[in-house]
């Protein structure tokens, strides 16, 4: 995800102050770009009211290893 959309995620999710998650988590060992050019969000917990609000700024939710990924394509 590019720096714009995440600071746009980072602020829809920003209200729910009882959402859980991991800033630029790497998904391997590897970082490469991750936190200059590469932003990742994943969720661990959250209301129902984050994900609706993500899907319909267009952001794309996806599961994997127990977390809820944010991608924008």
């Amino acid at each position: 995800m590019n720096e714009l959309d995440f600071l746009n995620a980072i602020k829809t999710i920003a209200p729910y102050h009882t959402t859980k998650l991991y800033i630029n988590k790497p998904y391997t060992d590897s970082i490469g770009q991750l936190g200059s050019k590469e932003f990742t969000i994943r969720i661990e917990e959250c209301c129902g009211a984050v994900m609706s609000n993500l899907l319909e700024q267009g952001y794309k939710l996806s599961m994997k290893d127990g977390l809820t990924t944010v991608t924008k394509y």
